[in-house]
């Protein structure tokens, strides 16, 4: 009976230490589970180290240029609503403690002094210029400038007789062409042209090639010179900011205009400059779009293994 007693008890023994251990199998199995994870995460780096450093490289430039492009073409439409925004204010009103002014007026020269036009000499007292040359580019074909420059004097914007004087060396022109001409291969560039072509080594009219008929033999021969200018007399709106000029001459309000955001010279009035200033940023919007679309394209696949 003792003996029955004891198998008993060996057995509710047993069964209590077996339904301990069960488990352990289980522990064992949910570890197991531990180095599939960890191998999931070491794909990671193998998957971003096929992706090619060189093309990441180039998108990640790419960004960098298309926000370039797309500041600067921003930077051309504020400053065109912060134009109409400006204050229209005669010469006479002046005291040299205005912000973001606008005034109109007839250009005169200070002291006589003026600028030599590149292309004819004619005097003027800002001007801007370009000579680009037709060019291959891929399939197609682009103007390419080969050389270009602006330059202004100090020059007074008269209204009712009464004169500012404005400093236009930090001045972003808006000024219309003057002088557009285009030469094709074997053309005689005009006089007022030659002497520009002279003087300047930077721009010689070698003809190193040949129009025959719509084919082009040899490197592309066109060229165009483009002139803009502010002459003497024109009608000029200048806006900007305003500061005590206390040596100005008799005629002229003791303030002048020599800075600001923005700071712009135009032959125009106020609604076509600014669309000037809305219309030469469209291009560089334009440009950072196409960048930031083709580094998108070529950073997608690291984007998508590190998604």
């Amino acid at each position: 009976m003792r003996a029955l007693h004891v198998a008993a008890a060996t057995a509710d023994l047993v069964s209590a230490v077996a339904s301990t251990v069960d488990p352990v199998p289980t522990a064992i199995a949910a570890v197991d589970s531990v180095p599939i994870a960890v191998s999931a995460v070491d794909s990671v780096p193998i998957a971003v180290s096929a992706v090619d450093p060189v093309t990441t490289v180039i998108g990640a430039g790419a960004v960098v240029l298309g926000l370039a492009f797309l500041a600067r073409g921003a930077s051309g439409t504020v400053d065109a609503v912060r134009l109409l925004r400006t204050t229209a204010t005669s010469p006479a009103g002046l005291d040299g403690a205005e912000r973001r002014i606008r005034v109109t007026g007839r250009v005169a020269a200070v002291d006589d002094e003026t600028l030599p036009a590149p292309f004819g000499g004619d005097p003027c007292l800002c001007v801007e210029y370009d000579v680009s040359e037709l060019r291959s580019q891929g399939k197609g074909q682009s103007w390419v400038t080969i050389d270009g420059g602006e330059a202004g004097v100090p020059f007074r914007v008269d209204d009712g007789g009464t004169g500012v004087r404005v400093d236009p060396a930090a001045a972003t022109f808006s000024l219309d062409v003057d002088e557009k001409v285009k030469l094709d291969a074997g053309e005689e560039p005009p006089e007022r042209v030659r002497g520009f072509i002279d003087a300047v080594d930077e721009v010689d009219d070698t003809e190193t090639g040949y129009e025959v008929g719509p084919l082009t033999i040899g490197d592309d021969p066109r060229r165009r010179y483009v002139q803009r200018t502010l002459r003497p007399g024109d009608e000029v709106t200048v806006v900007g900011d305003g500061e005590a000029f206390p040596d100005a001459p008799v005629g002229e309000v003791k303030s002048r205009i020599a800075g600001g955001s923005p700071f712009v010279v135009s032959d125009a009035g106020a609604r076509r400059t600014a669309l000037r200033l809305v219309g030469s940023s469209a291009v560089p919007i334009l440009l950072g779009a196409l960048a930031l679309g083709i580094a998108a394209l070529l950073l997608s696949p690291i984007v998508t293994t590190l998604a």
